[in-house]
């Protein structure tokens, strides 16, 4: 039998892509030790217009300019629009992965992105080899049409509903199959009151006092500094813990404010890798809706209040926390404040909110996905 190899593309557009990737490499690894992943952002430092039309401007029109990633994002719904930027990046992108392919020579590829999707298939037709080509959609719910511009691929999908969008794109529906959410297992490791007791000594927030993390993917939370602020003009009585993840500006200024106003108890992190202990101290989550935090602090049985979300591609996310009532979809940092004073005032509201969990049935076996990619044939 063949030795399997899979190519995992990805690009640094958020979090979610590349820590899907990651879990998904350890649950191959794990059913099948002598496989091989090999994880390669799709994008090479040559690629400008990529790094800029993707990576670059992702990351300000989520983080500054709120108005311009909708404007994107509707734009690109149209196929006449996505074949124009693709053209723009077909030559240099599919040169590049062919290169790629040609080192590696994987029996598998897997995209975690849809702008690599058709760049794979390309390449590989021009090296004249037959690989499995996947496509994981990262986007649980509601999701860009570009994710399944190729009808010939094969898809792998969250839900029902983004099952449903692929099938508008014509694309067959006995190509997309629909699989649990992908998640890293520390999210789903069980803890009691005692754990979350020893993770805040550990973390040195005071073991008594209520938590609030505000917390938002690979760039933080946008809007956090504005939350903080409104903590301290009504001084705050619970404990404050932000993630700010690569925006360092960000995770600056909040130290500042840390040593500017030491009563309040503040907890600034930059990039970390225990995000999961940091929700399993924590009363209530104020974050993004990315799909994989949101999925992984509903794994953890924490309340949140959802202040952004991505327009319509986030859209979905926000609407499942708040439908099975898990969730709050507010803006204003200072209705945020009255939401999380609230919650943490409310005797009855820990009985509450363990019964809608209870009814809350979100699979997160990603084993099932690494068994469904190792069971394709070599070819």
């Amino acid at each position: 039998m063949a030795k399997r190899k899979f190519l995992f593309l990805y690009l640094t557009t958020g979090a979610g892509h590349i820590s899907t990737a990651r879990v998904l490499k350890e649950q191959i690894l794990k059913q099948n030790p002598d496989a091989e992943v090999v994880m390669v952002n799709g994008f090479d430092k040559a690629n400008i217009l990529g790094k800029v039309g993707f990576e670059l401007l992702y990351f300000w029109a989520t983080n500054f300019f709120h108005g311009l990633f909708p404007l994107i994002y509707d734009i690109s719904q149209h196929r006449i629009f996505a074949t124009m930027v693709s053209k723009l990046m077909r030559f240099h992108t599919v040169h590049y992965l062919k290169k790629v392919f040609k080192r590696e020579q994987p029996t598998d590829i897997v995209s975690f992105h849809f702008a690599l999707s058709s760049y794979s298939k390309s390449a590989v037709i021009r090296l004249h080899k037959k690989v499995n080509i996947t496509v994981m959609v990262t986007d649980p719910f509601t999701l860009p049409n570009a994710w399944f511009w190729d009808r010939s691929l094969d898809y792998l999908v969250y839900s029902e509903e983004a099952k449903q969008t692929g099938i508008a794109q014509k694309v067959p529906a006995e190509k997309i199959t629909v699989v649990p959410f992908v998640m890293n297992p520390k999210f789903q490791e069980p803890f009691d009151s005692k754990d979350i007791l020893t993770l805040r000594k550990k973390h040195g927030f005071d073991p008594n006092k209520k938590t609030v993390l505000l917390v938002g993917g690979g760039d933080g939370l946008p809007g956090a500094v504005d939350i903080v602020n409104k903590c301290i003009l009504r001084k705050a009585k619970f404990a404050i813990a932000v993630v700010c993840g690569k925006d360092m500006g960000k995770y600056t200024y909040l130290e500042s404010l840390k040593r500017l106003y030491p009563k309040l108890d503040l907890h600034v992190y930059g990039f970390v890798n225990y995000l999961d202990e940091l929700i399993k101290l924590s009363d209530c989550v104020v974050m993004k809706a990315g799909p994989a935090t949101l999925l992984e602090a509903l794994s953890c049985r924490k309340p949140i209040i959802i202040s952004r979300y991505i327009h319509n591609q986030e859209l979905g996310n926000m609407r499942f926390a708040v439908q099975n009532k898990v969730g709050w979809f507010i803006q204003k940092p200072s209705k945020i404040y009255d939401k999380i004073e609230e919650i943490f005032e409310d005797q009855d509201f820990g009985s509450r909110m363990a019964k809608n969990f209870d009814a809350l049935k979100i699979d997160t076996d990603s084993s099932k996905i690494a068994k469904l990619l190792l069971d394709k044939p070599v070819h």
